[in-house]
């Protein structure tokens, strides 16, 4: 009981390093939060910072904060992957991420750090998830939408495939725990949903209505229905 404890606050307090907030601290001298959608993650560190920050950033994303907590959990403390209690830890280090107790609990969206824990459960889940969310922003250039519907094929996926991987290797990095990652996935959804409609505690704007905001935090993870003034705003007075 202790030790999953230990787990679950570690992959929280790990989860909140605000690591897009620091690159932007530490190379350009600005808060993250206060130019494009004041999002604490890649999209304003790409527009904002240099898309050459996307490496470390994306490497410590989904490595430490998404895959670590899993790997810790299954090799250190020897969690069987059957096990409820490893769904848990990703998901509370995906609660720092978008919460941070460093940033007076604001954040990111947790993207990143939720595939880095697909990659340590079953890496081709995360294949799946990453082909519908590409050629859906193919096709329609439109990426909150489709990163949404990605997020929510996750179970009927593992719905799918994760008996067929345990009798016929179809799936076989779900095979002898797919309710594990069924449980990871369904929260996942919940944390990014729940995320995009508080919107780092963002006031709603008052020249429109409130039913069409959260319409378009929930589809279109941004607040204003043109994507190019959302992302590239910048500070009053700012440069």
């Amino acid at each position: 009981m202790w030790e999953i404890t230990g787990l679950y606050l570690f992959a929280y307090l790990v989860g909140s390093i605000p690591t897009a907030f620091l690159i932007g601290k530490l190379s350009k001298g600005i808060d993250i939060r206060r130019y494009g959608s004041g999002n604490v993650g890649g999209t304003n560190v790409y527009f904002h910072v240099g898309r050459a920050w996307l490496v470390p950033l994306g490497l410590l994303e989904v490595f430490v904060k998404g895959a670590g907590p899993v790997w810790i959990g299954q090799y250190l403390l020897g969690l069987d992957r059957s096990s409820a209690a490893l769904a848990g830890a990703p998901l509370m280090a995906i609660v720092g991420h978008n919460w941070s107790l460093y940033l007076r609990f604001q954040g990111g969206r947790g993207i990143a750090v939720a595939s880095g824990a697909l990659f340590a459960l079953s890496p081709l889940l995360l294949l799946a998830f990453i082909a519908v969310a590409v050629a859906g922003w193919a096709a329609t250039r439109s990426s909150g939408v489709w990163v949404l519907i990605s997020l929510a094929l996750l179970p009927i996926w593992v719905g799918i495939f994760g008996d067929a991987g345990a009798s016929l290797s179809v799936w076989p990095l779900l095979a002898g725990h797919p309710g594990v990652v069924m449980w990871y996935c369904i929260g996942l959804l919940g944390l990014v949903v729940l995320k995009r409609l508080l919107s780092n505690w963002t006031p709603l704007p008052t020249d429109l209505p409130r039913s069409k905001v959260l319409f378009n935090r929930l589809f279109r993870d941004r607040d204003v229905d043109s994507r190019a003034e959302w992302v590239r705003r910048l500070p009053d007075g700012g440069p």
